[in-house]
């Protein structure tokens, strides 16, 4: 088999693409509508305590600008509040509300529908078995980089 045999390689790939779109669900109207907006509710409802922006900014690696409008987003959605700090009218902390929480439920188990319809049609052992060899292909492609 010649190893760059590219009409072959196509086609696995086209394999691929159409794995991945039969499992990745389309982004619905209104609710959570980005993946940035999803990373980050899904940081604030996860930390232990209330995030300032700064904090955010870190933990999703995105600039202050862009972490402010996605705040500024939420908070429009009543997915998140304010709560500003006695002591400095300019700085805040994040909190989702109940609201935000439910929606964030709904969106992950929008999501993750088709992979947890995936593991029921073939079964613990030979899902996990897939998982693996998904993990260790990635791992591969990223030493390779």
């Amino acid at each position: 088999m010649d190893e760059f045999d590219w009409t072959d390689m196509m086609e696995k790939m086209q394999d691929i693409r159409l794995f991945s779109s039969f499992h990745v669900r389309r982004m619905k109207k209104g609710g959570l509508t980005s993946s940035q907006e999803i990373a980050m509710l899904s940081h604030i409802v996860f930390s232990k305590e209330p995030l300032t922006p700064m904090e955010l900014t870190v933990l999703t690696g995105l600039s202050k600008s862009a972490v402010s409008r996605l705040i500024e987003r939420l908070e429009k959605k009543e997915f998140l509040i304010k709560k500003y700090s006695a002591d400095d009218k300019r700085s805040y902390t994040v909190q989702s509300t109940v609201k935000g929480n439910q929606e964030l439920d709904k969106t992950y188990r929008f999501y993750l529908e088709p992979i947890y319809k995936l593991r029921r049609t073939l079964g613990e052992e030979r899902f996990a078995s897939l998982i693996s060899q998904i993990k260790e292909a990635n791992q591969l492609i990223q030493k390779g980089k």
